[in-house]
């Protein structure tokens, strides 16, 4: 059975799947780069709700999802900027030798940013450990930190990728693929890759779902929407909504 990926950055778009030659790799970056757009909404979007949620107390239960998204999160964007640094911009710079300088600077960017989100985790994992008002509000000051931080760094990425991506040769991209096929294998449960793309498809507009979504056969998509759409529904609404029982800290 042909395994599916559901991460915008590890979604393989071969240049011969878009208009053909030349024009298939540019259509291939152009899909790709509204793939990591869809990624970059996601991290904001719930960066923002971590914000307004973090402001007023919580219970106890809802604090432990909470924190389990923030390592969610941080784990999506390292595997995202992983893709970046280590199969697109090595194969970007081995086409066109004037990038490497670009390619620093995009990684010493994507290091930085990496050692905020660290910081984010360790107040979360201090806040799940104490659990108090206090520990809830030093990880409220870190998410702000945290988006502000993100918002840059995706902005100019938005910029310098449609560059790296624009030096991809046919060779290149059939390379990028098989990195790609490779992370591939190691993907992980069913639950997993369900939250995964429910997480990106919340409140995404059609014409970025459809591009998600084009390699997704319709029954696959019949059977995540029917088996396990409810457990993410559930959990999005325990963590923006509210819920659990005891007093809110």
């Amino acid at each position: 059975m042909t395994q599916l990926s559901y991460r915008p950055g590890d979604l393989a778009i071969a240049p011969s799947d878009a208009d053909g030659g030349a024009g298939g790799a540019g259509g291939a970056a152009s899909a790709r780069l509204r793939l990591d757009a869809v990624l970059h909404r996601a991290v904001l979007r719930d960066l923002d709700r971590l914000t307004s949620v973090l402001a007023g107390p919580v219970t106890a239960v809802r604090r432990s999802a909470l924190i389990g998204h923030v390592t969610f999160l941080t784990g999506e964007l390292r595997r995202h900027w992983q893709l970046q640094d280590e199969l697109i911009w090595p194969r970007a710079v081995a086409g066109d030798p004037s990038l490497a300088g670009a390619a620093d600077q995009v990684r010493d960017d994507h290091l930085a940013a990496a050692a905020q989100c660290a910081g984010l985790v360790t107040a979360a994992e201090r806040w799940a450990r104490v659990g108090d008002a206090e520990h809830r509000l030093l990880v409220l000051d870190a998410v702000r930190e945290v988006a502000a931080v993100l918002a840059a760094v995706f902005e100019r990425d938005g910029d310098v990728n449609a560059v790296a991506l624009g030096a991809l040769t046919s060779m290149y991209w059939a390379a990028t693929d098989r990195g790609v096929v490779r992370r591939r294998r190691r993907r992980r449960r069913p639950t997993t890759l369900a939250r995964e793309l429910f997480w990106l498809l919340d409140e995404l507009d059609a014409a970025s779902a459809a591009v998600l979504l084009a390699d997704v056969p319709p029954l696959r998509m019949w059977v995540l929407r029917n088996g396990f759409s409810g457990g993410y529904n559930r959990g999005s609404y325990l963590m923006w909504v509210g819920g659990g029982l005891g007093v809110p800290v």
